[in-house]
């Protein structure tokens, strides 16, 4: 897999510096190939997961998300619901930007959210 479209590759190096460059875009595109992250695409909007299996919860982390709010809104999240539920995950998380408020000595990056997929 290759990004061939020049802003979607900026927004994800964007995401990539905002996530304290914990990955590159090789490397993301290496889990990718070896199936330890996973590529969503709707429209305009790229979504990378990770899948964790803790003791108790399988977990389907929304690493990263480029691209669209209404796309992942309408399109997205209803696909990213079915599919973690049928690979037998319970739970979503994710973080994401909230603002700009700044606290001395940190940077506030965002926020975690997380949706109980027992919920429904």
């Amino acid at each position: 897999m290759r990004i061939t479209d020049p802003n979607m590759q900026r927004k994800m190096e964007r995401a990539l510096r905002d996530g304290e460059d914990c990955f590159t875009l090789d490397d993301i595109m290496h889990g990718i190939e070896v199936g330890t992250m996973q590529s969503h695409t709707f429209g305009d909007t790229w979504v990378i997961t990770q899948i964790h299996n803790t003791p108790q919860r399988k977990v389907v982390d929304l690493t990263f998300i480029v691209g669209h709010l209404n796309e992942l809104q309408e399109e997205g999240l209803p696909y990213l619901y079915e599919w973690s539920k049928s690979i037998g995950a319970n739970l979503m998380t994710g973080a994401g930007r909230d603002g700009w408020k700044i606290i001395p000595g940190w940077r506030r990056k965002g926020s975690l959210f997380s949706k109980d997929l027992r919920d429904g």
